[in-house]
């Protein structure tokens, strides 16, 4: 969902961009079209920065298995040797334990949706409504006071 909605924000932004830049020769709304370009530049940033895959280089794990390490995301469970990772998971899919990877990988989707994804999306949501806002009102500006 946070993708699909970054996806759009994507896709409408450059296309306001796209015609925001074409029409920045006329004089008549230059400040207007300056304002929306920014925020919508911003606006475009952070939706990118959103569906932008955050890789970390994969380290070797020959000790314990840490808090919070989820077998089920492949950031994590490519760290263990294939072996072990099928000893691992075999031990979790038990009868009594495969509901709880269960609930713990959606509760470690949730969590890195929440901290990683939905951050950047609000604020692209944000540069882009108040880009539209303040070119309106330079707009105004320009017209009732020049």
């Amino acid at each position: 969902m946070a993708d699909t909605k970054a996806s759009m924000i994507i896709t409408i932004s450059s296309i306001v961009l796209t015609i925001a830049l074409g029409r920045l020769h006329d004089s008549e709304y230059r400040i207007a079209l300056i304002v929306l370009t920014i925020f919508t530049m911003l606006a475009l940033l952070m939706a990118i920065m959103a569906v932008l895959p955050k890789f970390r280089g994969v380290k070797r794990l020959d000790g314990p298995i840490p808090p919070g390490f989820n077998m089920m995301f492949f950031g994590h469970f490519t760290a263990l040797p294939p072996e072990r990772y099928i000893r691992e998971m075999a031990e979790r899919m038990m009868p009594g334990k495969a509901y709880e990877t269960v609930l713990m990988d959606v509760y470690g989707l949730g969590q890195y949706l929440a901290q990683h994804k939905y951050p950047y999306l609000r604020w692209a949501y944000v540069f882009f409504l108040s880009g539209f806002v303040l070119a309106c009102l330079a707009q105004l500006w320009q017209v009732m006071f020049t």
